[in-house]
Parts: structure tokens; sequence; C-alpha cells
């Protein structure tokens, strides 16, 4: 048999060798239960993880749904039930460093005998340590917003009063919904509202006293908001948080004297690719009958793998103008430790934007919590300025646990963050701008994070300007009253005003501006005219009127015009942030807005020769037919937003040739 032969046998063998190791590494996820006297002891069969060639050992994260109102986030959980019966137990799970799909949601229909209850229920670690921000209302999630994927968020109430959860998702910063809400657990007697108007939520936040604000990540930051309101604060403060989101749900819930736990499911959508790497809040409000709302925003970063360890910026599409003013950017970088042992020291080279300035750098939260160096004390934090855009900041002498410690149950204990601002550079091009970060433990090789990535959203700058129109050749016109006699003017040159459109702060060598202005000129004309004819003269004093001759008057002409102009097509080219050059042609319409003549008749009288003044007054004449002129102008000033002073050269034949200085301002 020929290799030929071999090879029909061999590829087709290969193609199934492959197919089949496929398909059995992403086998469905099985879940076994096994109860040892009260205990319901969980374990999870799962698809072996493919990690990414030379990257790091993948693993996953769990969220267990017990189906009783209880959940765990630990590998293999216990979980005691109270009362008898079937129970649907789910597993959400999240696989980190992983390269192969994620694994489907399996659920399983638990019986629970009346021999295998227990006689109260006992929290997992993960619900022990759920109300870490403010004891009354939190949030947490299980995954971050992937998209096309789906996450999880529990809500946790520990409060005997009764009242009204709210959920808002999909701010409008962040323009199309990326957030689809698809559900949540009733466990617990959860009542979904449908909010009819706004009139009736500001008659629930009317009664508001006040709120306590808190804001977690993974894990929490520890921030805590004290807010007291008369009736109109409320409403103006629960307004404005409601408004600024595109989708709110709402739910009831019942007093109880133990946490009250619901999971809400929410679907990524694909338009969320648009915004990856940047961070959105979702914000929980639970308002009681009576006494102080609580109101906890978590954030979730925006991403295109599960890697615990990445850097993201707040809002990745951002406003130039705003960005400009010198305001701040929120960034985070979070790290975990996913090995056996702690981690001592850990260092975060933060490379940052050019567009930014590292100098600015101003620390909000960090975990591990920790006092800086300048303090005395063993474990501390300190960061200083590398190079010219670099921040390094280092954990000192800490103790981070790892993820695979056996002893690890808290998922948040091994991982760990900072969240910082820092602001732009004076000179700030309007272009995507991104950051990346080294992240050091002790003296292990670095992982090196995704990039998180700004872009300013497309939009249009205005633009004013006010100058001075000279003409360098007079337009020809045509004599008044006689076609056949033309005449050059004397002009005197006016104002300018007007509007521009373009992209606003272009960065791009060459872009595209529209004009459209007014200028005004006017002239004053004397002459000759050398021709016969007659006028009605009046002889002096005396009331009789008679038709004299005359061979030539004086004729003295005053005339005003104004003038708009198009710039349909305008070519500009930044040579840098403070010179610019443009060609372009421009359109005009001419109108003529006052026109007045005073002629002196020479008049043949019997007696001799006399003169005779007679005023006349003439109509204002038509617009003239357009004209394309050709143009040319340099710009020095700030050629992103600001003031630039401008001078231009126009080219037109028969219509005149000018100059225009100009002062302009882009909004």
């Amino acid at each position: 048999m020929g290799i030929k032969h071999y090879l029909f046998f061999f590829f087709p063998s290969l193609l199934f060798f492959q197919a089949y190791s496929r398909e059995a590494d992403t086998v469905e996820t099985q879940i076994a239960v096994q109860f040892i006297r009260e205990q319901a002891v969980f374990t999870a069969e799962l698809p072996v993880l493919q990690g990414i060639p030379g990257g790091r050992q993948p693993f996953y994260t769990y969220l267990w749904d017990f189906g009783d109102g209880h959940f765990s986030t630990a590998e293999a959980p216990t979980h005691v039930y109270t009362k008898s019966g079937d129970y649907d137990v789910t597993l959400y799970t999240v696989s980190n460093y992983d390269n192969g799909p994620r694994p489907k949601r399996p659920t399983r229909k638990v019986r629970v005998e009346p021999g295998n209850t227990g006689p109260q229920k006992v929290a997992s670690t993960a619900e022990q340590h759920f109300f870490s921000s403010n004891g009354i209302f939190q949030l947490t999630k299980n995954a971050n917003a992937l998209p096309g994927e789906d996450m999880v968020v529990v809500a946790g109430i520990k409060t005997k009063e009764k009242g009204k959860v709210f959920l808002l998702t999909n701010e409008k910063i962040f323009g199309p919904p990326g957030f689809v809400y698809t559900g949540q657990s009733t466990y617990n007697g959860e009542q979904l509202l449908q909010l009819e108007d706004s009139k009736m939520l500001q008659g629930l936040w009317a009664a508001v006293p006040g709120a306590m604000v808190t804001q977690s990540g993974s894990p929490d930051y520890g921030i805590r908001e004290e807010l007291q309101f008369t009736e109109k604060e409320a409403i103006s403060y629960f307004s404005d948080l409601y408004g600024s989101y595109n989708t709110v749900t709402a739910y009831d819930v019942d007093a109880a004297t133990d946490a009250q736990f619901s999971l809400i499911n929410l679907a990524i959508t694909p338009e969320m690719l648009t915004d990856t790497n940047a961070t959105v809040t979702i914000t929980g409000v639970f308002l009681p009958e009576t006494g102080p709302a609580t109101v906890h925003r978590l954030d979730v970063p925006i991403v295109t793998s599960h890697d615990p360890n990445k850097m993201s910026l707040k809002q990745s599409r951002l406003s130039y103008r705003a960005l400009s003013r010198r305001k701040e950017l929120t960034y985070k970088v979070q790290f975990q430790n996913d090995g056996e042992g702690d981690a001592k020291n850990i260092r975060l080279e933060i490379e940052l934007p050019e567009a930014l300035d590292p100098a600015t750098f101003k620390l909000l939260n960090l975990y591990p919590v920790l006092d800086s160096c300048s303090t005395e004390g063993l474990s501390c934090y300190q960061y200083h300025i590398k190079g010219a855009d670099t921040l390094v900041f280092q954990f000192n002498n800490i103790a981070l646990p790892g993820s695979k410690a056996p002893d690890v149950h808290d998922k948040d204990s091994t991982r760990g963050f900072i969240r910082f601002t820092v602001q732009p550079r004076k000179k700030l091009p309007n272009r995507p701008f991104r950051g990346q970060t080294n992240i050091f433990f002790d003296k292990n090789e670095p992982i090196i994070t995704n990039f998180a990535t700004g872009r300013f959203r497309k939009g249009f700058s205005p633009i004013v300007f006010a100058g001075y129109h000279h003409f360098l050749q007079s337009p020809e016109r045509e004599d008044i009253g006689n076609a056949d006699n033309p005449v050059r003017t004397n002009l005197k040159n006016g104002a300018l005003l007007g509007i521009g459109l373009a992209p606003i702060a272009p960065y791009r060598k060459l872009y595209w501006q529209v004009e459209l202005y007014a200028n005004t000129y006017s002239f004053t004309e004397s002459r000759t005219i050398f021709e016969y004819g007659t006028i009605q003269y009046q002889i002096p004093d005396s009331d009789r009127i008679q038709t004299v001759e005359y061979e030539r008057y004086d004729r003295h002409t005053q005339a005003k015009y104004l003038q708009l102009r198009i710039v349909p097509l305008h070519i500009r080219y930044n040579f840098n942030s403070w010179f610019s050059a443009g060609v372009g042609a421009l359109a005009n319409v001419t109108f003529n807005t006052s026109h007045r003549e005073e002629r002196t008749y020479n008049l043949i009288l019997a007696n001799g020769e006399t003169t005779v003044q007679q005023p006349q007054k003439v109509d204002r004449l038509p617009a003239s037919r357009l004209g394309l002129q050709p143009f040319a102008d340099f710009n020095f000033g700030r050629t992103y937003l600001g003031p630039v002073l401008g001078l231009r050269y126009v080219y037109g034949g028969n219509q005149g040739q000018f100059g225009q200085l100009y002062a302009a301002w882009r909004l």
C-alpha cells in the first residue's frame, strides 16, 4: 500500500480523534449529592479545562443554588435542609484562565427525606461574609460581564422590615442595553412588581428620610456614605438615580428573622463588546416601609475572558469636552493569588496611556487594606513613577492567601485590587488610548493584564468666528442706468460673522469642515456721464415746469451689500496642536441692501448753462447669481478646542479677490 493510501486513512482517523476529544472535553456538568445524616454533600463532574498555552493554570469558581434560598461558593459544599421535599439545585461555574467553552449550567432535582433534615439552617461561608459593606442590603456577582454569556447577581437582605428592592441596570452613559433580565429566584416569597410610572415611584421616595450608600466590586471597597433627606431632596436624589439607568426591575420582600437571598439572572448582550474592559455599575436600592433606604452599587467589569487579573476603566466611551477640562478617569487593577501559598509582596507596574499624567495619581481604595509606607508599620503600600508613563504600586509584607490552599473557602480573600484616579495631560489628542499592567507576585514572572482602552464618543465641534473682510481686487459691476458702460468700484471693506461645524478635536491629519458666514461691504462712486437727454425743469421763481435738454450729468452713488458664503468643501490639515491649514471652495450670493444716487445735470438754457441737483431713489437690486471661489487659509491657535486666529485668501476672477482676517473658537 502506497503512502497516499496511508494518508487517506490517517487524516480521517485524526479528525475523528480530535472530534471525540473535543466532545469529551465539553461533556456536560453532572451534579452529585450524598447525604451524611442531615448534611447534603454536593460535588460536580466538570469538563477538563483547556488552558492557554504558556498561560496560568486554569481553575473553576462556583455558585451553588441549593433551591431553598441559600447558596454557596465552595467547590464541594455541604448544606442542611430544614424541610423534606424536592429541591432544584443549580450550579453556576466560571472557568478562569480557560481557553475553552463555558460549561453548561446544570440543574438537578434533589429529594430530601424527613430523616435527612436538620433542626436549623447553617449559613455557608459565602453567606456569613455576604454583608460586609453595610450589614443590611448588598449585591454580589458570580462573574464579570462576558458578552454572549450570562451572570448571576445575588441580592441579600438582612432586616426585619418589609420593603421593596429595586435593581437598576444598563447605565445610559454606555448606550445600548448590555444586560437583559431573564428571571430570578423567589424562594422567600418575593413578589415581582410592575413599575407603572414615575409619579408612583416619587410617592415612595418622598417618605424616605435618608439613605446609606455603599459600593463594592470584588472584594468590598469599604465605601460608605450616610445621607439625610428632606422630602424634596429624597425625590431629587432617587429621580436622578433612577433616570441614569435604562432598565429597572423591582420586587417586594417580607420581613424575616434570617438573611434572605435572591439570585437574579442577567444575560450579557454582544453589544457590550463595544465597551470591553470598561466597568459598569449595577445599583440596588432597598426601600423599607419605614426608615432610611439602603443603596448598594456593584461594579462589574466587562471582559473578553474570565481572567481574575485585569485592568479596567470605569467608562470606556468618553466625552472629549468633559475630559479635556481635566476631569478624572477611574481605573481598577485587580489580581488574584491562584497558588497554594500566601503572596508576600505584590508589585503592579501600571503602564498608563501617554495622554494621562501619572503625577496626578490619587488612590481611592485598595485591598488588602494597608497604610502608606510613610507611616510606621511592617505591612504597607508605596508607589512611585517609573519613566514617563509607568506607575509602580507595591504591596509590602502582606499575606494574600492562594485560591488553591486547602483552608481557603472565600475566594474574595485571595483577590486584591487598587482603584485610583488619574487626570489627562494638558495636550489631549482625540484618539483611543490604552493602558496595561504587569503584576508581579513575589519573585514570579509577571502576569500581563488585558489592555484597558478608552475611546472618545464621536461628536461635532461647533465653530463661531468673526473678523475683517478686505478686497484685494474689486469685483466687476455693471453701470446702473446704462448696461453698456461697465465700471470698477471703489470698495469700503466690512466685518464678517459666521458659524462652522467640524469633527470634535480631530486627531487625524486630514478632516472636513463646513462653514456658513456673512460679510458686508459698501462703496461710493462719483463720475460724469456724457450723454444727451431731457429732464423736467422748474423755472426759478415760477410754477412753470418745462422740458429742458442736457448734455451731461455728474452722478454720485452710495451702496451697501451683504454677501452670504457657504463653504461646502473644506479640507484641513493639522500640523500639530497649534498650526493647521486648509483648502476648499466657497459659494456666495450677494444682496444689495441699499442704493442711493444723486445727479447734478448740466442744462442747456437760453441764457447759458446751469446745474440742477436731482436725488433719485433706486430700488434694491435682486440677488446676484451664485459664484464659486477657491480659497486657502492658515490657522494659529488651539486646533482641537479653543481659540484660533486665521488668515484666508480667496481667488474669484471677475468676482474679486479678497483676504479675511478672523478669530474663531472651537466649542
